[in-house]
């Protein structure tokens, strides 16, 4: 830090603010972070800027960029956020039936849309107090910093940094009731000659799991539509007479949905192997450990059936 900033002086707030102002790069959100309003934030960066004879953070249009020195602190500010956090940790034990903190769990739209509703349960049950912030990504895997209290549900072929196998599940294949693929047995030659929805989670590609494995008899398919979540799949299929093919864990959001059947797909896939992530400086936390196990409860929750092929990733 600049000479100007004496360590006897040093307010934690502002550090706080200095963390969260450097690492979000915009007012408004980092008055939400720091559960203040976004005045009360403008005049924190007016003071940060002051201490540290430098403007922090400027104007690039309707944007801010932040200066080299900005970028100089971003770590050390990060730190000093992390340590703090730690010693507060170490100084309460952890009860989860009176525990009024958050769990952050980052996770992929489809693993949220199922794993959500037994998750939600197990920790109004056990932890009735505590806050749950649930992130959604669609890319292949989140950035995982050292001063992020999170887990991550992550492929485990992106993952990393440490980690727990959570499930592994193969996939099954999805239509309208009353669709004729329904009567006599789905051969691979039927299916491939199926109208087909395929779910590209960031909606870059046109090719899955499913082309790889038709490739190998000899065959394609035809996708006719391309989506970047599950549920828009579903929506798809449920009046017409396409076809999408979805990881198995999907089998218990498709329960009450009559208007949809579900069938075995006639060739293998690799299947999908999901992991429990975090970061190496959680190891010892006490809330995220408990945490982590309720999250495998909640996984548990869906039936996945086990399976013996290899893993990939959940593009289909």
């Amino acid at each position: 830090m600049l000479h100007a900033v004496k360590l006897s002086t040093l307010d934690l707030n502002h550090v706080r603010a200095l963390h969260f102002l450097l690492e979000e790069a915009h007012v408004a959100r980092a008055a939400r972070l720091l559960s203040i309003t976004p005045a009360a934030a403008s005049n924190a960066l007016h003071r940060l800027r002051v201490e540290f004879d430098d403007p922090l953070l400027v104007r690039v249009g309707r944007a801010f960029a932040r200066t080299a020195r900005a970028e100089e602190l971003r770590g050390p500010a990060r730190d000093v956020i992390a340590a703090a956090e730690r010693l507060v940790d170490a100084a309460v034990p952890f009860h989860p039936a009176t525990y009024d903190g958050e769990f952050v769990l980052t996770v992929a739209h489809r693993i949220a849309e199922v794993l959500v509703r037994p998750l939600d349960a197990l920790l109004s049950e056990r932890a009735p107090r505590a806050k749950l912030h649930l992130r959604t990504v669609s890319g292949p895997g989140p950035n995982i910093r050292p001063e992020q209290r999170c887990l991550f549900v992550v492929p485990a072929s992106v993952n990393r940094l440490s980690g727990e196998p959570l499930f592994t599940e193969g996939y099954l294949c999805v239509l309208r009731a009353g669709h004729p693929l329904l009567k006599g047995k789905l051969s691979v030659a039927r299916y491939a000659a199926a109208e087909h929805v395929l779910v590209s989670p960031r909606g870059d590609s046109e090719h899955g799991a499913v082309d790889d494995a038709l490739a190998a008899h000899g065959l394609a398919r035809r996708v006719s539509r391309v989506v970047t979540s599950f549920s828009l799949a579903l929506a798809l299929v449920e009046r017409s007479d396409r076809i999408v093919t979805l990881p198995w864990s999907f089998r218990t959001a498709l329960a009450s949905r009559r208007s949809l059947a579900i069938r075995t797909p006639p060739l293998e896939l690799p299947p999908i192997t999901m992991e429990v992530a975090w970061h190496p400086q959680q190891d010892g936390d006490p809330r995220y450990t408990w945490f982590r196990a309720l999250v495998h409860e909640a996984a548990r929750a869906l039936r996945v059936p086990p399976t013996n092929q290899r893993a990939t990733s959940h593009r289909a």
